[in-house]
């Protein structure tokens, strides 16, 4: 779903909430860690993180720790450490303690880390359209939006009808959103959409422009009406491509 097809700027991100494999009545909510890796430290950070992630599997972690690179904007280089699918209550009762997990990175990445920044994100289903495929695509584009104070209403009743208007014309692209619950500026949303290659990023002729798209579903009246309702509510947006590290991932065996 690249800029042409949105009109307004609405690219997507990772396709998290179905990543998660073998995994029953998953949860909703993304912890991602943003690790900033010193000047020059990169190769030593990659090295601790794979210590990091056979570490888990001696604990016999039963959750997928995964990692991200970011390739692009003013975080490029730094890495996203995440578990998906979760809901509040894991976090009381981890498969892992949380003291000997931190006391694992402190001994084999922290020195390496230049700073992290925690972020919890919650994925929204009601208005997304995941991928069946249940691989992780090795790229994804994450557009993130800053909504203006008092308009996050606005902003997703657009959402809603964006989402009815690709189930309506069976749109074949697939998105999915976060909204972020905490650790940042309230308003955030986050957008995404998954990539196989670097080749999957080129345009493609043969999917319905998104505005043409919201024409067919609801007319040209209200087609105009949600792209204007989400210009007037978005204060700011930035965009980013990532790409999944399997080799520095942790992946419970089947």
């Amino acid at each position: 779903m690249r800029r042409r097809y949105l009109a307004v700027g609405l690219g997507i991100v990772f396709s998290m909430a179905s990543l998660l494999v073998g995994q029953q009545e998953a949860g909703t909510i993304a912890t991602l860690e943003f690790q900033k890796v010193k000047v020059g430290m990169a190769n030593q950070y990659e090295a601790g993180r794979k210590q990091k992630a056979a570490w888990h599997k001696q604990q016999n972690d039963t959750s997928p720790l995964l990692v991200w690179e970011i390739l692009s904007g003013e975080n490029t280089g730094t890495y996203v450490v995440g578990r998906l699918g979760q809901h509040w209550t894991d976090m009381d009762k981890p498969a892992v303690p949380d003291e000997s997990d931190r006391a694992e990175f402190a001994k084999v990445v922290a020195n390496y880390v230049d700073s992290i920044t925690t972020r919890y994100y919650e994925f929204l289903p009601k208005v997304s359209n995941p991928a069946g495929d249940k691989a992780i695509p090795k790229f994804a584009e994450v557009f993130t939006f800053h909504v203006k104070y008092g308009k996050s209403p606005d902003f997703r009743s657009a959402m809603d009808q964006i989402c009815q208007a690709t189930q309506k014309t069976k749109w074949p692209l697939n998105f999915e959103w976060y909204s972020l619950a905490s650790g940042g500026r309230t308003g955030t949303f986050a957008l995404v959409l998954p990539h196989k290659s670097w080749a999957d990023f080129e345009d493609k002729p043969k999917v319905k422009p998104f505005r043409d798209m919201l024409k067919e579903a609801f007319g040209q009246g209200e087609a105009d009406s949600i792209v204007n309702r989400i210009n007037e509510s978005v204060q700011e947006e930035t965009s980013e491509i990532i790409q999944f590290r399997s080799d520095l991932s942790y992946l419970p065996s089947k």
